[in-house]
């Protein structure tokens, strides 16, 4: 016994075009017969693509699969953290690649809500970063830290290159006697 089933992609599946005779005049009774122009067949129509990247999102961001992209940008050092907040010493290489995942799509968004604030100026600077990150506390105040360590360790790079220590940066230099 043989299935009589019809599946979506069979070309027995498309609904049957219907054709309306037309008398043309001028044709002495000749009929011409054309498809209805109602009918319409599935498998002909387009339908439009969602597009993989959202506004805003370079492409390669979270929306790509993983094996599209480089992988591990961040694996190492999440790895060391992870280790660091009491995991395995050598953590799933899937434990890794979700955190990194989620790592990237908070540094884009962070980078898009920046850009957008200094959209007007064209530039974006660090004060785009603090009122990014005005409301969150703890990462503003981390922000402020790593500033003002910068600056300290830029103040003592400066105190040390003091030109009378260093001859060969056109400091005192060796006249002979």
């Amino acid at each position: 016994m043989a299935d009589n089933t019809l599946t979506a992609n069979s070309p027995a599946a498309t609904p049957p075009t219907s054709t309306a005779a037309v008398a043309t005049p001028g044709t002495a009774g000749a009929v011409v017969t054309t498809p209805a122009s109602n009918a319409i067949n599935p498998a002909s129509v387009a339908v439009p693509k969602k597009p993989t990247a959202t506004l805003g999102r370079p492409p390669g961001s979270t929306n790509e699969p993983r094996n599209k992209r480089k992988k591990y940008v961040f694996g190492k050092e999440l790895k060391q953290l992870m280790y660091g907040f009491g995991d395995v010493p050598n953590p799933a290489n899937d434990a890794v690649g979700v955190l990194e995942d989620m790592l990237i799509e908070y540094l884009t968004d962070t980078c898009t809500q920046a850009a957008a604030v200094a959209d007007k100026r064209g530039k974006v600077n660090v004060e785009d970063f603090k009122f990014v990150l005005r409301k969150d506390a703890k990462k503003r105040a981390r922000v402020d830290e790593l500033l003002y360590m910068n600056e300290d360790i830029r103040r003592a790079k400066r105190i040390a290159d003091i030109p009378e220590l260093d001859s060969s940066k056109g400091g005192a230099k060796d006249t002979p006697i």
